[in-house]
């Protein structure tokens, strides 16, 4: 049944049906990703928005007193908090930070924060431009690792690297900045004994906005974490997302997954 379900889901007549057929899809059979034949991600991935109105709404709802975002690591807060009692100052760096609920957020619950935004350019020309207007504090819009940022100390991918096509050059200009850790949350990973390239996948399950994301090989990209000199110090299954599954793979992959990682720089000996 998968085969055929597959096979429509990866096609552009699905990209082309009204929302209400694809929404009843998904009701029955719950498919979030299709395995495609691509090697790379397609040019203008991601298609997605933000919207200058929707950044003077949360500003305003942040004053509220149980202001709590949405966010892929449902743990960051506690992390950050903990790391804070040995540390004046903590040097947080949000790449794909989207809106600015989790600045917000973590500003008002940690002192002596310096929050770094990136994002695609559109996003970044938005927020430069409400941080501007509304005087907010403890926070920087970078633009391309542009901004001195000696001595970070966490560079946090939010559910962001797998939907970057050249992810590991990322990483390497990341590392150069010399965070003390990393942390990837939300992010797709597998395992299997018949493969070891990354995986192109589609994501159907926000049509009629289509989204494409690399599958990780796992040990690979711990390898590669390796390599940069940061080792894996937590690792955990992410279930924010109700329903997520990989049922309709195919059997030969040992493990499919979204989980959260975290690693730190190795301490040189």
């Amino acid at each position: 049944m998968y085969r055929y379900l597959n096979a429509l889901l990866r096609s552009n007549f699905f990209d082309k049906l009204p929302r209400f057929f694809s929404r009843k899809l998904f009701k029955i059979f719950k498919i979030f990703f299709v395995e495609t034949k691509l090697n790379s991600l397609p040019e203008n991935n991601h298609p997605i928005n933000i919207n200058y109105e929707l950044q003077k709404k949360i500003i305003k709802d942040s004053s509220k007193e149980f202001f709590k975002p949405f966010n892929t690591c449902n743990y960051l807060l506690e992390i950050l908090n903990i790391f804070s009692q040995y540390q004046k100052e903590i040097k947080f760096y949000d790449f794909g930070a989207n809106n600015l609920d989790n600045y917000l957020y973590l500003n008002k619950n940690i002192k002596n924060l310096q929050y770094f935004y990136h994002d695609k350019p559109n996003f970044n020309k938005i927020i430069k431009q409400i941080i501007k207007e509304n005087r907010l504090e403890n926070i920087f819009v970078d633009e391309d690792f542009a901004l001195n940022m000696s001595e970070l100390d966490f560079a946090f991918f939010g559910s962001s690297i797998q939907y970057i096509n050249d992810y590991k050059t990322v990483i390497k200009k990341m590392c150069k900045k010399n965070p003390k850790f990393f942390i990837f949350s939300l992010t797709t990973f597998f395992d299997s004994s018949s493969t070891s390239k990354d995986k192109v996948l589609k994501q159907v399950n926000l049509h009629p906005i289509i989204n494409y994301s690399y599958l990780l090989n796992y040990k690979n990209f711990i390898d590669f974490m390796e390599l940069n000199n940061y080792k894996l110090i937590n690792k955990n299954k992410n279930n924010l997302i109700k329903f997520l599954n990989f049922k309709n793979f195919d059997q030969s992959y040992k493990f499919i997954d979204a989980l959260d990682l975290i690693f730190t720089k190795k301490i040189a000996v």
